[in-house]
């Protein structure tokens, strides 16, 4: 690279609009301003960066190689010789109590450590305790008013067990398949993004992690970590899928396919239900926001994506039967999910779509692999999920919650689903996740209890 020309801090500060946007990371200035309207995440994020210094935004967020992916050697201005400030914390909190002058803190709300944690909701709110506001805001966040993310919770209990008595379990046997891969469980860590905002290692500790269980990761495409760090991470014989966005510029997301095959991801899930970001509106108020998509037509992007690969391939947001009977004509694998409640408000649940294609469309469950994922946060769920239909259940959040301890914490989160698992299939009366069927459970509410 020649040598960069020295920009002044003030200089860069007059390149703020949509006609001239000059961004700081790690002391290089760029031009943004042809770069602007074709963002992932729309152009709004980028100008409120305008004219600044973005680098602890933009690496709590993005892998160390998407500038190279990118941007030109044209964008580079130049640089400024001094690194970004470091912003002064005030000691005054809003509990914070002044006396004559003097300033006390209130004494901390304990943090929860990881020896305490039982269940998955307790790494939630340990990530509140140990997590900056804006990291628990970019996980947290959901729809609007956030009822969509707490119904894919809630809506669990549609589903009420039907146990099976005197049958002697002495143990219980959760291996299984998905996607040709074996696997000691059959829920996985799902792709779920800003690793980095809970860990500083980030995803990579996951897939440690995967592999010291036995679980599949499935490799998030907006990962704070690149694709050969995560491939890298894995253990001998460990296998990780990759999740694909398919951009605006697919040149990049083709290259992004090509060279994760040539690390040895074995199967993809093509993201379909982000073509525009949904109203988050915790997020908004922190300032952060994720990536858009290009979009497709069913025939287009499975043309696509086969032109690519003849790995496995899962369609990620599916949100209806008819969706799922259309994987099955084009011979890849519905994964049902509402983006966590991240997307549209008022979306169904995934518990809701699965009755919905087993009343409609059940031999969907005979020729695909259905893969779900939304406010799994018991092993029960699980047995629920893989009782209806279900073939495997992916986490995000709650893993990601489990990240803020590392990858001892998010082998724990493992552990302890394994355990809820093991537990409830017993006291069904099953010994193996292939003699889960849908006589195993009951739907409660009466709206939909004649699906099943």
């Amino acid at each position: 690279m020649e040598l960069l020309r020295i920009c002044e801090r003030s200089e860069v500060a007059e390149h703020k609009s949509l006609q001239s946007c000059w961004v700081i990371i790690d002391q290089i200035v760029y031009d943004l301003t042809s770069f602007v309207e074709f963002h992932p995440g729309g152009s709004k994020i980028i100008l409120q960066y305008g004219g600044r210094d973005a680098t602890q935004a933009f690496k709590g967020i993005h892998s160390s190689d998407t500038l190279q992916k990118y941007m030109k050697i044209d964008d580079i201005v130049g640089k400024v010789d001094t690194p970004a400030p470091i912003p002064k914390m005030s000691v005054k909190t809003p509990d914070t109590k002044e006396s004559n002058g003097e300033v006390s803190s209130p004494s901390p709300t304990p943090k929860l450590r990881l020896r305490s944690i039982l269940n998955m909701s307790d790494f939630e709110v340990a990530a509140s305790q140990r997590l900056s506001p804006k990291a628990f805001a970019f996980f947290k966040a959901g729809a609007e008013d956030e009822k969509t993310e707490q119904w894919n919770r809630n809506s669990w209990q549609l589903a009420r067990f039907r146990p099976r008595i005197l049958r002697p379990v002495e143990s219980v046997d959760l291996s299984t398949t998905i996607l040709g891969t074996e696997l000691s469980v059959p829920f996985f860590i799902g792709p779920a993004g800003g690793g980095k905002l809970a860990h500083p290692a980030g995803e990579v500790l996951m897939t440690k992690a995967a592999a010291k269980n036995g679980v599949l990761h499935w490799v998030c495409n907006m990962a704070g970590c690149t694709q050969e760090e995560m491939a890298n991470a894995r253990a001998p014989n460990q296998t990780t899928y990759w999740q694909i966005y398919a951009k605006a510029n697919l040149e990049v997301t083709e290259k992004e396919i090509k060279r994760a095959v040539e690390l040895g991801y074995k199967g993809f899930a093509l993201t379909v239900d982000a073509i525009r970001a949904g109203k988050r509106e915790r997020d908004l108020r922190m300032e952060a926001a994720e990536a858009v998509v290009s979009s497709f037509d069913w025939d287009s992007a499975i043309t696509w994506l086969r032109g690519l690969t003849d790995l496995p391939i899962a369609i990620k947001g599916i949100q209806c039967w008819e969706d799922a009977a259309l994987c099955m004509k084009y011979g890849v694998h519905p994964w049902i999910s509402n983006h966590g409640g991240r997307q549209l408000e008022g979306a169904p649940s995934a518990i809701e779509t699965l009755i919905e294609i087993r009343q409609n469309a059940p031999e969907v469950f005979d020729k695909c692999e259905v893969i779900v994922d939304g406010g799994i946060m018991r092993g029960s769920d699980v047995v629920k999920a893989i009782a209806i239909g279900a073939k495997g259940v992916a986490i995000g959040r709650a893993f990601l919650y489990a990240l803020a301890f590392g990858e001892t914490g998010v082998s724990k989160a493992i552990q302890i689903l394994r355990a809820e698992m093991e537990t409830t299939m017993a006291l069904l009366g099953v010994t193996r996740i292939e003699d889960l069927n849908p006589s195993y459970v009951a739907i409660r509410d009466s709206a939909v209890r004649s699906r099943l």
